[in-house]
């Protein structure tokens, strides 16, 4: 064989010149070997898990990024969370539980609801009107509590605020802010207020013998003072006959409290004043001393040009006894038009 290359002579059966290993054309190109394949592995298929809508990823550009949020990230990862809503319900419920309930804290929640100053207001307040009263002693006990209560909420607010209060359940902590610092302050020195005026009050009054806790005290305050409200509305009466009188006989008709320029100034919290229109309604709101919604009517109308003056009162002999100034008041005087 003679290398096309260098020209030299060399065996016909070489892959190459030996000189200058320049391939031998007439020698075919045998291929490659291919490497051995390795056996196959098996795979386990795992199912398919559903990936919840409110964890997935966000990558295009016109997906709307979640906020940062309790409920936008998974709720075991103990990553913080914002703590706005908690902290308003320590502020706002806070005497309730609601923001126990809400940080895991349930049987706290449950003594903050039933010790704290929302029972103790309700309690006084819903079974009051039906005559039902607890002992003394129980109020006394509840009055410190509710009181106990309010300090462990401000304590709550403060924590929350400082970033410091956990979710039992979920292991995380509340994010706090400045803002929320300040509105702690301003709640506890609220709370602080209130608490000192309440005390200073029931404690004039003694705290064995607090007047709106005990039933004959309470009877006994409320007759005394209704009794000189009765009086207060028997002058308002007085008035109201002289100013209708006085524009009957200018305008020849009988008017509205408004147009007679009568007004109710005795702001008694146990009688209420009604406009009749032709008249002037007083109706007693509590229990004691008299009938509840016990009612005086006086009334009027005009007959020949003249304006006479009627009364309806109660019968009860109590309301008799209570409000004597009610019963005295007994307009039947003839006021005749000059026209």
């Amino acid at each position: 064989m003679i290398c096309p290359k260098c020209g030299r002579k060399y065996e016909d059966d070489m892959p190459q010149c030996l000189w200058c290993d320049a391939p031998n054309p007439k020698m075919k190109k045998q291929p490659e070997p291919k490497p051995a394949l390795e056996p196959t592995k098996e795979f386990e298929l795992e199912p398919v898990q559903k990936i919840p809508a409110d964890s997935r990823t966000f990558t295009g550009p016109d997906d709307e990024c979640p906020e940062f949020s309790e409920t936008a990230e998974s709720e075991d990862d103990g990553k913080p969370r914002k703590g706005t809503l908690i902290f308003w319900m320590s502020i706002i419920l806070g005497e309730a539980g609601v923001h126990c309930f809400m940080s895991g804290r349930t049987l706290r929640g449950w003594l903050y609801l039933i010790f704290g100053g929302v029972a103790f207001g309700f309690w006084v307040g819903a079974l009051s009107p039906f005559e039902i009263y607890f002992p003394v002693a129980v109020h006394f006990i509840m009055y410190f509590t509710s009181i106990a209560v309010t300090v462990l909420t401000c304590i709550d607010a403060w924590k929350i605020a400082h970033g410091k209060y956990m979710n039992t359940k979920k292991g995380f902590n509340y994010t706090g802010a400045k803002w929320m610092t300040v509105i702690t302050i301003l709640s506890i020195v609220f709370s602080a207020a209130y608490t000192s005026i309440s005390f200073v009050g029931h404690a004039k009054s003694g705290f064995l013998n607090i007047e709106s806790y005990n039933k004959d005290l309470r009877e006994k305050s409320i007759k005394k003072t209704s009794k000189s409200d009765s009086e207060s509305i028997a002058a308002v009466i007085e008035t109201y006959i002289l100013k209708q009188e006085q524009f009957f006989k200018s305008e020849n008709k009988l008017g509205r409290f408004k147009e007679i320029g009568f007004a109710d100034t005795t702001a008694s919290m146990y009688f209420q004043i009604q406009d009749l229109g032709a008249g002037i309604g007083v109706t007693y709101k509590s229990m004691f001393g008299c009938s509840r919604n016990s009612t005086w009517l006086y009334t009027t109308s005009i007959q020949d040009g003249k304006l006479t003056w009627y009364t309806s009162a109660p019968q009860d002999e109590n309301c008799k006894e209570a409000f004597p100034k009610l019963y005295i008041l007994t307009p039947n005087s003839e006021c005749v038009n000059q026209e």
